[in-house]
Parts: structure tokens; C-alpha cells; sequence
């Protein structure tokens, strides 16, 4: 029992190790049919480009048939080009007396290029500081900067790009899979027969579009960030005190953990399966071939 549940074991590893390189290798960005829930690796372009499930059928058991939906074309992304989400902080310093002129003028800037000032806060009595963050269309990006360093002595400076690109992938294809699914369900909902059919289809339903609207969210998230800069801007007269800002701990999220635990679990037994696919055949031919040999091998005559 105890070799039986070794060889098991074995087998299994075997084609998980198979699988990881046949997915990692073979499809460059990780795959594109994972699990809505747990979609953990990028999707290819043609995801974000092609028809959304075009021509897929699709089959959901009933009470005791089998009823077969063709789902219509859902419309088709836009293609795919790096998203970044642009941020940066600024520190200037200006004569005394000029603070609130150039406070002023940041916040023109601001509307100048299509922006608009997010907040602002003012302190001090004799030499006054001050901050702003200010909103900005990423394309006015560098223009904007270059008339923030203009209103006085540049002190500090940061700028960063995140590229989040993948993240954009990952969310349609997402949002993909959960709006076939709402369809099926809504064309179930109308062939439904019974109350009972009905209530059952109408609570999967509302789970599904709950999860859309998740996604939506998430995505109208990310394009906000992506269309619009963000810049942090302190001005202060010269002699006004240097603020320090203390940087934001991040804390653990439970949630963030748990999904990543779930996309870990989903990508081990994909990689499993897909092995399992590779390593099946080969090993049925190669136990085969040994049982054909076994059969057909001269055996030594008797004395």
C-alpha cells in the first residue's frame, strides 16, 4: 500500500513539474483560461483584441437535460498598449511675499492643461508653506512639471511610472468570462419552466453581475489612474520650516492574501492537469509497447 501511494505521489509531481514548464514555456504570459476568481497570470493580446466568445458553445445541466446556447459576440476590447499610472512630488521654494502667487499660479496650471486641484492646505502667519495635489491629463505630464519647476527653487523632486498593463489585461478577460456566463443565464432565465428553475437561475444571476460590477469598478479605478496624473506639489517661502512627512505604513490585507493563496492553489492543480495530459499518454504507449514486448519476446526453451 505504502509503494502504491509513493508511486501516486511521484506520478503526480512528475506532471506537475511537466505542466509548469509547458505553461510558463509554451505560453509565454502564463495562459489565458484561467478561473474567474483567480486569475493570476496576464493574458495573451489576442484576448484584449479578439471577439469576446464568439462562436463558443456552451452547455449547462438542468433538471435532468442538458440545454446547449450558442453566446452572441459580447464586443471587442480596445487592443493593447502600455497603461501607466504617473506620479509625482515636487518641492519649491519661493521668495517671501510670493508664496501666495505662486500658489496661485499651480493651481492654474492645474486648469491650464485640463486638470483640476484634488486638495489643498495653507500654514504659517509671517512665512507661509503650503501644498497641493493637483490632477493632470498624463499626456501634459512633462509640461505641466516643467511650469511647476518655474515658480521657483526646485528643492526635491520624484517621479514614478507604474505600468499596469497586465492588470488591465487581466481584468477584461475577467470581465469577459463573467459576462458569458451572464448571458447564458439570462437566455436560461427565459426558458425557465417552474418558480423553482427561475429562483435558482435568478440567484446565480445576481452573483454573476455582482462580480461584473467588481471588475467595472476595479477597471474604471485603474483608468482614472492611467488618464490622469498625479502631482504633489509643496511650495513655502524661503525661512518657512521644511515639512516632513512621515511615509504611510501599509498594512497586511487578509483579503489580498487570501487571493493570492487561491491563485497559488489554482496554479499548482492547472499545472498538475496539464501534465497529466502529457504524461498520461506516455506513459499508456510506453506500458503498452513493454506488455507487447513482454508477449512477444523469445522466452528460453525448457530442459
Amino acid at each position: 500500500m505504502r509503494r502504491v501511494v509513493v508511486l501516486i505521489v511521484g506520478f503526480l509531481a512528475v506532471a506537475g513539474v511537466i505542466g509548469y514548464v509547458a505553461t510558463s514555456g509554451g505560453s509565454g504570459s502564463g495562459g489565458g483560461g484561467g478561473a474567474p476568481m483567480a486569475s493570476a497570470s496576464p493574458v495573451p493580446q489576442s484576448a484584449r483584441s479578439a471577439p469576446a466568445s464568439a462562436g463558443h458553445d456552451l452547455a449547462l445541466g438542468g433538471a435532468g437535460n442538458v440545454t446547449s446556447l450558442q453566446v452572441s459576440t459580447l464586443g471587442e476590447l480596445p487592443p493593447i498598449g502600455p497603461d501607466i499610472v504617473k506620479t509625482a512630488r515636487i518641492s519649491v521654494e519661493v521668495k517671501k511675499g510670493r508664496f501666495q502667487s505662486a500658489f496661485d499660479a499651480a493651481s492654474t496650471i492645474a486648469a491650464k492643461y485640463g486638470g483640476y486641484v484634488q486638495d489643498s492646505t495653507m500654514a504659517g502667519t509671517k512665512t507661509k508653506s503650503g501644498t497641493l495635489t493637483i490632477r493632470i491629463p498624463s499626456a501634459s505630464f512633462d509640461d505641466a512639471m516643467n511650469d511647476l519647476r518655474a515658480l521657483g527653487t526646485v528643492e526635491a523632486q520624484s517621479i514614478s511610472g507604474q505600468d499596469v498593463t497586465s492588470q488591465f489585461v487581466d481584468l477584461e478577460a475577467r470581465l469577459r468570462t463573467w459576462m458569458t456566463q451572464e448571458a447564458v443565464l439570462l437566455r436560461l432565465m427565459r426558458q425557465a419552466t417552474s418558480v423553482e428553475a427561475t429562483l435558482r437561475v435568478q440567484n446565480q444571476l445576481q452573483d454573476v453581475q455582482f462580480r461584473i460590477e467588481q471588475i467595472k469598478g476595479q477597471l474604471r479605478v485603474l483608468q482614472n489612474q492611467t488618464s490622469l496624473a498625479t502631482i504633489q506639489v509643496g511650495i513655502r517661502e524661503a525661512g518657512a520650516p521644511v515639512r516632513v512627512e512621515q511615509a504611510a505604513v501599509k498594512r497586511p490585507s487578509l483579503t489580498e492574501a487570501w487571493d493570492r493563496a487561491l491563485a497559488g492553489f489554482l496554479t499548482v492543480i492547472s499545472a498538475i492537469v496539464v501534465g497529466l495530459g502529457y504524461l498520461v499518454p506516455v506513459t499508456l504507449v510506453g506500458l503498452a509497447v513493454w506488455l507487447g514486448y513482454r508477449r512477444l519476446r523469445p522466452r528460453p526453451a525448457t530442459p
